[in-house]
């Protein structure tokens, strides 16, 4: 499968939930209080490295943050390092 049909799928459980493509990527976040995830985790098969999944999963998770009125707190290096380089996402960043 090409990057451009790789879909990415929300899985959402009572303390946090997950993004994922397949095996080939995943980013994790917790309920962190009413309105409120921390995202703590990405990551991408070795082998499937460079091909813009973890961007992926950065933009569904902002998506879905917008969609629920969420604000997040990112603790995973990749979530931070993307926040800072897109300030239009920014609307969704616990201050």
């Amino acid at each position: 499968m090409s990057e451009e049909t790789e879909q990415v799928t929300h899985k959402p459980s009572a303390s946090g939930g997950e993004f994922l493509i397949g095996r080939k990527a995943v980013m994790t976040y917790r309920n962190a209080g009413e309105g409120h995830i921390i995202v703590n985790h990405t990551r991408v098969a070795k082998e499937y490295g460079g091909q813009g999944l973890a961007g992926k999963l950065y933009q569904a998770m902002v998506e879905y943050a917008r969609e629920e009125n969420l604000q997040v707190t990112p603790t995973c290096s990749y979530v931070v390092h993307k926040f800072e380089r897109n300030p239009d996402d920014r609307d969704v960043l616990r201050r």
